[in-house]
């Protein structure tokens, strides 16, 4: 476990070196929500004040950013550079590489998490109704989900530069369609057949049933299945597609 710990600090790192990681990754989705909180501010969504629906949806980004844009694109990039091919050298088991990877994801998913719901609540008045033990579990699922899905996305890649083109290309039409920013009853109904193919609309839709409704797996079961689903054939794919070099 040593090598695993060791690999860990590695990790927290590198990441708080990586200062293009960091501004997109943290500060984009942050600033993002803090913005269209202020435009819409003492606004409402249904039952809700907007700056309260707009929690669940900024925690959406801050996941999927993380997952493509952090660890997809940086395992894709250390494979490229020949870091992967000296760690896998060492004691180093994969399992201890990507579980290194996926935790420092997630240790930087919760800071946002924080920020996002701190900034809404004490800017704009949001409030967190429902349940926070549903939150935090359907929040630790998105994160293994969508972290599944982004070493996924370096596996099938050829190089750095597909890597990043690949999470580009599905972490920004997520940022903004799949009911981040607004409700998807709101959007164009060719709009919404595009949200209704993307898996963040249903961790959006889940995590926002549980921190403002209370509702677990059983009252956003469809939201489940997809988040599950994703979770297993991202994991499978990701361990058949792994390599050191």
């Amino acid at each position: 476990m040593s090598a695993f710990a060791g690999q860990l600090r590695a990790e927290g790192t590198l990441l708080l070196r990586d200062k293009g990681v960091l501004t997109f990754a943290l500060f984009f989705p942050v600033l993002t929500v803090l913005f269209f909180g202020y435009l819409n501010r003492g606004g409402q969504v249904g039952d809700v004040s907007y700056a309260s629906f707009l929690i669940a949806g900024g925690v959406g980004m801050v996941v999927s950013s993380a997952a493509f844009e952090n660890l997809g694109v940086t395992l894709a990039r250390q494979r490229d550079e020949g870091i992967l091919k000296r760690l896998g050298g060492t004691p180093l088991r994969p399992w201890m590489l990507v579980g290194a990877k996926v935790l420092t994801a997630a240790a930087l998913i919760l800071v946002q998490a924080v920020i996002m719901i701190a900034g809404n609540v004490l800017l704009f008045g949001a409030r967190v109704s429902g349940s926070l033990g549903w939150g935090f579990v359907t929040l630790l699922v998105g994160v293994l989900a969508f972290a599944s899905m982004g070493l996924a996305l370096a596996g099938l890649s050829r190089n750095t530069d597909a890597a990043g083109a690949a999470a580009r290309a599905l972490s920004l039409p997520m940022q903004f369609l799949c009911g981040t920013l607004f409700p998807l009853e709101a959007m164009p109904p060719a709009l919404r057949h595009i949200a209704q193919a993307l898996p963040l609309t249903y961790f959006v839709n889940a995590f926002r049933g549980a921190i403002l409704a209370g509702g677990g797996p059983a009252d956003y079961a469809r939201d489940w299945l997809v988040l599950l689903g994703c979770l297993a054939i991202g994991f499978a794919v990701a361990v058949k597609t792994f390599r050191w070099e």
